[in-house]
């Protein structure tokens, strides 16, 4: 099982870098105060139970020695980041299918790159 659940949250995980990119660049780019705190905040709200659920999975692992619990944990948190990125992009008009398609092309490229260079593929 930890064969589709590590290829698959590195995927996710490749994902979330570009859309965290993407979204730090407009949070940069951002002049009112009130709104860069709304956008963190919403990130906040989206991301941190699910990636805390994912930190506490992982100290469950080590301390219950569980296997395999590492690769899901790096599931559910990069899930959980890649999906709040999105929705942040979507909440300021920065998800058309445009730039979606290109994130998703450099995203299957480097995912790609990234598993054949560990020997996952």
């Amino acid at each position: 099982m930890e064969q589709i659940i590590l290829p698959a949250a590195i995927v996710l995980g490749v994902y979330a870098t570009l859309s965290g990119l993407t979204w730090l660049q407009r949070l940069v780019g951002e002049r009112l105060t009130g709104r860069k705190r709304g956008m963190a905040l919403n990130l906040a709200r989206r991301a941190g139970p699910p990636a805390a659920a994912g930190l506490v999975l992982l100290l469950a692992g080590q301390i219950t020695a569980l296997p395999g619990h590492g690769a899901l944990a790096a599931l559910i948190i990069a899930g959980a980041l890649a999906y709040s990125f999105h929705r942040g992009l979507a909440e300021m008009r920065q998800a058309d299918r445009r730039s979606i398609g290109f994130r998703l092309a450099v995203t299957l490229g480097l995912s790609l790159a990234i598993l054949w260079q560990t020997g996952l593929l």
